[in-house]
């Protein structure tokens, strides 16, 4: 049976923190079990933008600081890294806004931009996935308004290097293809050891103009699969309910039957949220695909950018894979008949001045 540890921490108290993630790595086997002394040891946290710790955008800096102590604990080398969404230009800043440079000094950690690549199956993984002894995935339990939930599985998504990630959205703009390709890449970058930051999560619109959430736990397990698969339950949806999962499961690379997973320290019931929010873009997912083909023209949502509250920075223009949004002084404006709905801008804003919009059909159907 797989196995999943859930552990209780209410706050990012330094001390607390460390004895959640301590305690749920030790239900697992313990550091010593993922990583031996001298090794060098890549902490892979979700560093989407530049947004303070209190924004629950990236992972929260204090679960990185507890892993790295515990790495360095049994002897090995920490260092931390990531690819940001969209374009990488602003990655001294997400490392400075989002906390990680403040702990890496405080703790002796190298920070590390993944820049250099190496082709698998024609996509472009980080070189220091490659590189290290082991990899360490430290993800943001997070709705996404395109795959519903953005958290172990599709965190190792941050590891392809560049614009390809956008890139990937023009080329399968259907859900399914794009969760295919996010199995692929963990299928390729697949951690040895995830640890993920469930103190505060996000739900509504994520993973970044959504709503903070207490969800009060820290989980820890080698099987992103069965880590998703408890999400979905505390979520209040089936596992396979979330397509990255499904493909996942059905690709073999780990378990999604909760039945089959095993639940250590506090039981996962006591964190199950009924009245999670889910994006708004969810209620299209469940619709038969027939359905959907008949009244496409009439359900829609897509993003919008809101004129006052952009600050031109271009990151959704940079990040567009399919460069239908213009930026200028006095307007800003998307071209529809060119969005693919992808949603890579409303990831990327920084400054959530980029929303999702319903037409007045979809809100008489959802409210």
């Amino acid at each position: 049976m797989a196995k999943v540890a859930v552990s209780r921490c209410l706050y990012y108290d330094t001390d607390k923190v460390f004895d959640a993630v301590k305690r749920s790595v030790d239900l697992i086997g313990g550091i010593e079990s993922f990583v031996s002394p001298g090794m060098k040891v890549l902490l892979k946290p979700n560093l989407l933008s530049a947004r303070i710790p209190e924004d629950a955008v990236d992972t929260h800096p204090e679960v990185v600081r507890a892993v790295a102590r515990l790495v360095k604990s049994a002897g090995a080398v920490p260092f931390i890294g990531d690819s940001p969404g969209g374009f990488g230009k602003n990655i001294g800043e997400i490392f400075e806004k989002s906390g990680m440079k403040r702990i890496a000094d405080e703790e002796g950690v190298q920070l590390v931009t993944f820049t250099a690549s190496k082709f698998v199956d024609g996509i472009p993984i980080a070189r220091q996935i490659f590189d290290s002894d082991r990899v360490i995935s430290i993800p943001k339990f997070k709705t996404h308004a395109v795959t519903i939930l953005t958290a172990a599985i599709k965190n190792m998504f941050g590891s392809v290097v560049g614009l390809y990630k956008a890139e990937c959205h023009s080329r399968s703009p259907k859900e399914e293809d794009f969760s295919k390709i996010i199995s692929k890449v963990y299928s390729i970058a697949k951690p040895h050891l995830t640890v993920l930051d469930g103190i505060i999560a996000m739900e509504g619109d994520g993973p970044s103009s959504g709503v903070i959430r207490k969800t009060n736990l820290v989980m820890a397990g080698e099987d992103a699969v069965a880590i998703d698969s408890c999400l979905a339950k505390i979520m209040g949806l089936a596992p396979l309910d979330i397509l990255v999962t499904k493909e996942a499961y059905l690709a073999k690379l780990g378990e999604a039957d909760l039945s089959k997973i095993e639940v250590l320290g506090d039981s996962l019931d006591t964190f199950v949220v009924k009245d999670f929010k889910l994006p708004q873009t969810t209620p299209l997912k469940y619709l038969p695909k027939s359905v959907i083909s008949s009244v496409a023209s009439l359900i829609r949502f897509k993003p919008h950018i809101d004129n006052e509250a952009c600050r031109r920075c271009n990151l959704c223009k940079l990040s567009c894979p399919v460069h239908c949004i213009e930026i200028e002084k006095s307007y800003c404006s998307i071209d529809y008949k060119k969005c693919v709905r992808c949603l890579c801008c409303h990831e990327v804003c920084p400054y959530r001045a980029i929303s999702i919009k319903r037409n007045i059909l979809t809100k008489m159907i959802w409210g």
